[in-house]
């Protein structure tokens, strides 16, 4: 399916990552199997399967991943600016949209960027998609509550299944960050008190947030992180 594509570098008037192109190939954006897209019974027929070789992104912690077919068929929102251009990547549970942003394209690289829909807000949150896997997955040992838990036996058993999504993204990522996830991964799960101006709550981690931020500077350098710009039309 090399048309589809190639249908979509057409459409966006840029070329697709060379990651993306090999994940496609590998069957790594995969999260439905035998086209069942949407499924009602997807938690109990086809999860299962995925997560015995789970693709890209399966365990992120709020990430959706968009199919190639909804990359083609994706318009620009009505109320965003014409001259924003994103090649949509998948959203957040809350509608926030991810997308390859070839406005700031540099080294051949296009920066992945989180755009709020109820918001004039775009952040670039990782230089690469290779970076962006590493940063979503690396961020999902921030926390674990009870949804994250949900359909398991224990944390264990969800240990399990995020070291073998691990195992399964190993030829996509460089072997330090690779070894580095699995590293954090196989930590003893600990707690960490986050403390908001009105409440204070304790969650479970393998990463406390701050050292989360500091192994993202460490690995991926400040700029351009966290660059903000306006997407909705003036």
């Amino acid at each position: 399916m090399a048309d589809l594509l190639a249908a979509i570098e057409r459409k966006y008037e840029t070329p697709l990552p060379a990651l993306y192109h090999r994940l496609y190939h590998d069957g790594m954006l995969d999260w439905f199997l035998d086209g069942g897209f949407p499924n009602p019974t997807w938690q109990r027929d086809i999860f299962p399967r995925l997560s015995q070789r789970p693709p890209v992104l399966l365990f992120a912690q709020d990430f959706e991943l968009y199919r190639p077919e909804d990359v083609l068929t994706w318009e620009l929102p009505e109320d965003w600016d014409p001259g924003c251009r994103f090649v949509p990547l998948g959203q957040t549970g809350g509608g926030d949209l991810y997308a390859f942003c070839p406005t700031l394209a540099a080294d051949a690289e296009l920066p992945v960027t989180l755009s709020l829909h109820d918001d004039n807000q775009t952040t670039v949150v990782a230089p690469s998609m290779e970076a962006f896997i590493f940063r979503e997955m690396l961020d999902r040992a921030t926390s674990f509550d009870e949804y994250a838990l949900e359909g398991y036996a224990g944390f264990e058993e969800l240990r399990a299944d995020l070291l073998r999504a691990a195992e399964a993204i190993r030829p996509y990522l460089r072997p330090a960050w690779h070894a580095l996830l699995t590293k954090v991964y196989t930590r003893p799960l600990q707690q960490e008190t986050v403390v908001l101006p009105r409440r204070r709550y304790t969650i479970d981690t393998l990463l406390p947030q701050a050292e989360f931020e500091q192994l993202l500077v460490q690995e991926m350098g400040v700029a351009p992180m966290n660059t903000t710009f306006e997407h909705f039309a003036g």
